[in-house]
């Protein structure tokens, strides 16, 4: 697309949003001048700006999501996060990753030296290791889902943006909850929650979590003892809190998590299976068939102090989470086995103003540190002699250090403008010592002992401007920053590290309240300038013939695009989301370098990001009636539809990228609600048309390219119990 195009497109989205902005101000205008009151439409608190405001006085793209109204849309885990929001495709990816693309921006190095390239938050404690964050979706508040570059307020690598879960905290009123839900696909699921007030000061809640499925791939074969179904579940969490209120203004709140990940593992089928079949046969005619096993434990510890001090309330949150890792994979020929251990801690203190004065801020410290061990074992179960003896990646220890000191202000110049400021200061390093070794452990053909540091400042500017009590507009300049690092490549000649991406984002919107607060709307424009993206691929070591992960920059790309959001209350019983969202991500500058096999350079100018649809649209309805005896039935029905998008297969010698045809997902349930609301029960099918899609891509010595899968049709019942 050409620079013309751009600007005329852009000029457009402009337009759209200043008569949104005019139109809904004039509707508001009317109904307000009329004195009619109607249902309306809670607005959602949000800390997104870690401080709590309302989500429609928040001046940045977000999409606030509560508990409520992911139990009415049927949302049970992260992934079903993607049919309720424009823009946003969050997937299963490679080594039982949770992959998060927003605006097309994802990162895909699920490896101990990969980072993401959208923050994952539960309760304000940032999370490394994407395979942890599956296993934290339950018994939520709300969820928070920022687009766009992060790089003030939040701790690391946040130039997609950033997903906050916030979690039910303990109260002073007695409640306990039972749930369980069967389903096809021999689904299990019952989660227990218990809150107890101990004495005035004093309140815990615990929840126990337990989900179990078959898979959904046909994968069973046993020729290694695997005889269990690929992207199957076994999980198991828990959680407690407990709040202590030592005084009117300070409170403790300490938290302990625990999860277990099992059974055979995340599945993914060969590329081949996916453009040679339709319908069922794109899961089970899989050829090469991947089977193995999955055991993934997570451990968190938490305290988050709060004090009012008078000039502002401080707040310390420190954290430290432990990951375990121990999976087998198998072709039924080659075996690997990957044994792994992370262990994080996290400080974050801040303080922010609590006056009603012109000036708010808030500043703060902040410091992560990880460390880990990798033992990857390709091939090592093979019978003694064969062709291909296997070979051995050992690293450790692994080791990820970042600081950072960060600010932000806004100042009222009048009671309806508002400027923002805000910068942070990030440092970072990243060593690693290591070595590959044949499965025999000898003889050592490369070793590997590196380190990089990283500074980086990031910063925001900003405006918004209220155009009547329950309309705001807004506009900001904005820059992000994912920290460099090194890649495998042992035995790869050259320097084997990459530069840190960095990203400025321009986005202007208007958000509020509209038709006597019956409509609540978002509207949203941006366009990204992104420098040196990080691209993950495998190449073939020139010295020793083997298969290494590789990541380079692409010089620069571009993302522009439109975003419209909102909730609108239709009538008294009835209710409408809906979400729409315009993307154009495309490589400005990317020329992939001569490697083994490929004697020339290839361009990739012009060509489409990954997971960037061109257009996606969501919509729902919602309504409830009133029965007779007092009870309540509430029935959803929901749809969200993806235009195509491309994923890239990097791992061959001239690169090819596959395009996924447009679809549409389509969800319904229906929940009746007894009298007393003392218990629930509602049916749902997820994925009515049991449309198959490919969500992600990877590559591996073991099994080849291979495509990831969107959930099959799901249907079951699920049961509450409130006592």
């Amino acid at each position: 697309m050409t620079q013309g195009t751009n600007l005329q497109r852009t000029q457009l989205t402009i337009a759209i949003t200043a008569m949104l902005c005019g139109a809904a101000g004039g509707v508001a205008a009317q109904t307000q001048a009329t004195g009619v009151e109607l249902d309306r439409l809670a607005d959602v608190v949000v800390t997104a700006q870690k401080v709590a405001q309302p989500s429609s006085k928040t001046a940045i793209s977000i999409t606030a999501v509560t508990g409520e109204d992911l139990r009415t849309a049927g949302a049970a885990t992260a992934v079903n996060l993607t049919t309720l929001m424009p823009n946003i495709q969050i997937s299963g990816g490679q080594q039982g990753s949770t992959d998060i693309s927003i605006r097309g921006i994802v990162s895909t190095n699920t490896s101990e030296i990969g980072d993401p390239a959208a923050a994952f938050h539960i309760d304000g404690v940032y999370l490394a290791r994407s395979q942890a964050a599956g296993a934290t979706f339950y018994d939520l508040e709300r969820v928070e889902v920022l687009r766009g570059p992060q790089g003030t307020l939040y701790g690391r690598n946040a130039t997609a943006g950033a997903i906050n879960l916030i979690t039910n905290k303990p109260t002073n009123k007695f409640a306990a909850e039972a749930n369980l839900g069967l389903g096809n696909y021999n689904s299990k699921h019952f989660e227990g929650m218990l809150n107890a007030p101990i004495n005035d000061q004093l309140a815990v809640r615990a929840v126990v979590s337990s989900s179990v499925r078959d898979g959904y791939l046909i994968t069973a074969g046993a020729p290694n003892n695997f005889s269990m179904n690929r992207d199957d579940a076994d999980n198991r969490s828990a959680r407690i809190h407990g709040l202590l209120k030592i005084s009117a203004d300070t409170r403790l709140l300490m938290t302990a998590d625990s999860s277990a990940d099992k059974g055979a593992g995340p599945g993914s089928i060969p590329i081949a299976t996916f453009l040679n079949n339709t319908g069922d046969a794109q899961r089970t005619a899989l050829g090469n068939k991947n089977e193995g096993s999955r055991d993934v434990r997570t451990n968190g510890l938490a305290a988050e102090f709060v004090s009012n001090l008078g000039i502002g309330e401080l707040t310390y949150l420190g954290a430290r989470r432990t990951l375990d890792r121990n999976d087998l994979s198998s072709t039924g020929v080659i075996t690997s086995s990957t044994i792994s251990s992370f262990s994080q801690t996290s400080h974050e203190l801040r303080l922010a103003s609590n006056t009603k004065s012109a000036l708010t801020w808030v500043g703060g410290l902040y410091s992560f540190d990880e460390s880990g061990n990798v033992d990857y074992l390709v091939g090592g179960y093979n019978p003694a002699g064969a062709a291909n003896p296997g070979y051995r990646f050992i690293q450790g220890p692994v080791r990820s250090n970042s600081k950072a000191l960060f600010g932000q202000a806004t100042y009222s110049l009048t009671p309806a403008l508002r400027l923002t400021a805000g910068v942070r200061d990030t440092k970072d390093e990243k060593s690693r010592i290591g070595q590959t070794t044949t499965a025999a452990a000898s003889p050592v053909f490369g070793t590997s002992n590196d380190l990089v540091n990283y500074s980086q400042s990031s910063w925001k500017l900003g405006a918004d401007y209220d155009l009547n009590p329950n309309v705001m507009t807004y506009a900001s300049v904005a820059t992000g920053y994912k920290a460099g690092g090194f890649f495998d490549g042992s035995g790869y000649p050259g320097v084997n590290n990459y530069r840190p991406e960095l990203l400025t984002s321009l986005e202007a919107g208007v958000k509020g309240r509209f038709l006597n607060k019956r409509l609540r709307l978002n509207a949203t424009i941006f366009s990204y300038d992104y420098k040196d993206l990080q691209i993950t691929y495998v190449n073939i070591s020139p010295a020793t013939g083997r298969a290494g992960t590789v990541t380079m920059n692409a010089a620069r790309a571009t993302n522009t695009g439109l975003e419209l959001e909102g909730k609108w209350a239709v009538s008294n019983n009835g209710t409408v989301n809906f979400a729409l969202g315009l993307l154009d991500a495309k490589y400005d500058s990317f020329v992939f370098p001569v490697v083994t096999g490929r004697p020339e350079a290839i361009d990739y100018a012009g060509k489409s990001l990954d997971r960037a649809p061109k257009s996606t649209l969501v919509l729902g309805y919602t309504h409830d009636w009133n029965l007779s005896n007092g009870a309540g039935l509430t029935a959803y029905i929901g749809a969200r539809y993806s235009a195509s998008y491309v994923l890239t297969n990097f791992a061959v010698a001239i690169p090819v990228q596959y395009t996924q045809d447009a679809f549409t997902y389509a969800d319904i349930n229906a929940t009746y609600t007894a009298a007393n609301d003392k218990w629930s029960v509602q049916g749902f099918v997820k994925n009515l048309g049991n449309r198959t899609a490919m969500t992600g891509f990877s590559y591996s010595s073991l099994t080849g390219s291979q495509v990831y899968l969107n959930e099959p049709r799901t249907f079951g019942l699920r049961a509450t119990v409130r006592f």
